[in-house]
């Protein structure tokens, strides 16, 4: 995330980060758009934890119909998009 730039290739690239994602705990992605483009607002449940909080933004860039770049931003940019800090009890499944 911005302002540590980083760049994975591939799926044998991801797939590290991505364990790496499991381990953290449970996901809620809502799907939002950012400058017209396909974007996730991820929320993050840690263990021990009792709600889903902001984490991500992810901006997808598509190409040819597969994702060809994900761009990745901090939480601090969830008010702008209308998304609220953690998801309300029950919105969750």
């Amino acid at each position: 995330m911005p302002p540590l730039p980083y760049r994975f290739d591939g799926k044998e690239q991801i797939r590290p980060l991505m364990a790496d994602a499991v381990a953290m705990g449970q996901w809620r992605l809502i799907p939002v758009r950012a400058n017209r483009m396909p974007a996730a607002a991820s929320y993050l449940r840690r263990p021990g934890d009792s709600q889903f909080r902001a984490f991500k933004l992810d901006v997808l860039r598509a190409e040819a119909g597969l994702i060809a770049e994900i761009t990745t931003f901090g939480p601090d940019l969830f008010p702008a998009f209308g998304l609220a800090p953690c998801l309300p009890p029950g919105a969750v499944t």
